[in-house]
């Protein structure tokens, strides 16, 4: 019985010498490094289109590129008011701080931060102003009521985020 078990043994053994401990070596050493590898490949893949897209892109100007400033100088504020449907008085211009990025290429993007005060129907008709006006690019506007604490009335408060691309 000892003969039989020890043949047997043995080609236990022989089995898990060429099957299970390529496979075993297999899941733990050369599976991450395979697919690290091929990793590898498909990012080199992406960066070579990347550059290719790129060079492609210096050539291009982007589609909205003004030859005018009208952030920095503060033209735009005009166009918050600007409509017959509006009052004055409608709308308070509480803050504007404009900032100006270079691109290179002789491109600038200039973004200003915009905060008014007024009811939602007016801060809605200064939003179709700015957008009509077609002279820059709404990136975000936030809405918040604040409550004046001396008259007890609400008042809603926008926040407006614009962007000019500009070529100098």
């Amino acid at each position: 019985m000892n003969e039989e078990l020890t043949k047997y043994k043995g080609i236990v053994y022989l089995i898990a010498l060429l099957i299970i401990l390529p496979m075993m070596v297999y899941l733990l050493a050369l599976n991450k490094t395979l697919n690290t590898y091929t990793e590898y490949h498909k990012t080199l893949a992406e960066i070579e289109n990347l550059e290719a897209t790129m060079t492609n892109a210096d050539a291009k100007t982007p589609e909205q590129v003004m030859s005018q400033d009208y952030i920095s100088n503060g033209l735009i504020l005009n166009y918050i008011n600007n409509s017959d449907k509006l009052d004055a008085g409608d709308i308070i211009i509480d803050k504007f701080i404009p900032s100006k990025i270079d691109l290179g290429n002789g491109l600038f993007v200039h973004t200003a931060q915009i905060t008014v005060y007024s009811d939602y129907i007016s801060i809605v008709k200064a939003i179709n102003n700015l957008e009509t006006a077609n002279m820059c690019k709404i990136v975000s506007v936030h809405f918040q009521s604040e409550q004046n604490r001396q008259t007890n009335r609400v008042k809603l408060k926008a926040n407006i985020i614009i962007q000019q691309i500009q070529e100098q």
